[in-house]
């Protein structure tokens, strides 16, 4: 398995956890979801000075992910499985609410007054971008995540982002005429994931990174593995 030892903590390099949580839906499967989650919290990382301190709001952590599913449908990459629609403060996803639930869910993120990453959201977070991100494969994956990071990186300051957001002007979905968010009706559907019939490239993602992401995701999961292995090497376990 080729996911940072950072990641793994005390998780054996053998042995695969079978996991169906988080669930996937007719939008994304499994790892679609999972992969989701380890993007974007790689994404609010790079945004911010000190994620473990202050990773944002909600406004803030949805308008970059806006951004950076933006600028991938644009490149007709297919690496952020959200939907997104004009809502009171602009662009919002469902999908995005999920994947706040199932990184609260994993300890990898706290849900206070703004979000603050764990110790273990970090190390993730890191380890993914370092691995995954920055893979040759994933150049415009990078590319993208870099520039939208790199212009809002620092404090984060919800108003700016929104003012910004508000002012690109897209083609909503149904629409044929290009008009800013901030005059396009809310409920209207502003951006889906790329169809893979006109994808150009595509998140690409090792075996072993999938299962670190399962385990990561479900820590049920991996408190079992870590018992057993603990188990084994305090010799209350006899493999044969």
């Amino acid at each position: 398995m080729r996911a940072s030892a950072r990641v793994r903590g005390r998780l054996p390099a053998w042995g695969i956890v079978s996991t169906d949580s988080p669930a996937g839906d007719a939008l994304r499967n499994a790892d679609e979801r999972r992969s989701d989650a380890a993007l974007l919290l790689a994404l609010w990382a790079r945004s911010v000075d000190d994620p473990c301190r202050d990773a944002g709001g909600k406004p803030w952590q949805m308008k970059l992910a806006f951004l950076a599913a933006l600028g991938l449908a644009r490149g007709e990459v297919r690496a952020l499985n959200l939907q997104f629609y004009r809502w009171t403060w602009g662009p919002l996803s469902n999908q995005v609410y999920e994947v706040w639930d199932d990184l609260e869910g994993a300890g990898l993120m706290c849900p206070e007054e703004r979000f603050v990453f764990t110790g273990d959201g970090l190390a993730l977070a890191e380890a993914f971008y370092e691995e995954v991100v920055c893979d040759e494969r994933n150049i415009v994956v990078r590319e993208t995540l870099d520039r939208v990071a790199g212009e809002w990186r620092g404090e984060p300051r919800t108003s700016d982002i929104l003012d910004h957001v508000y002012a690109i002007e897209m083609v909503p979905l149904a629409g044929d005429v290009p008009a800013p968010v901030r005059a396009i009706p809310q409920g209207t559907e502003l951006l889906e994931p790329v169809p893979p019939d006109r994808a150009r490239g595509w998140l690409t993602i090792e075996p072993g990174w999938r299962e670190t992401l399962a385990l990561a995701m479900n820590p049920e999961a991996r408190a079992t593995l870590e018992a057993a292995v603990d188990d084994f090497r305090a010799g209350r376990i006899v493999a044969g």
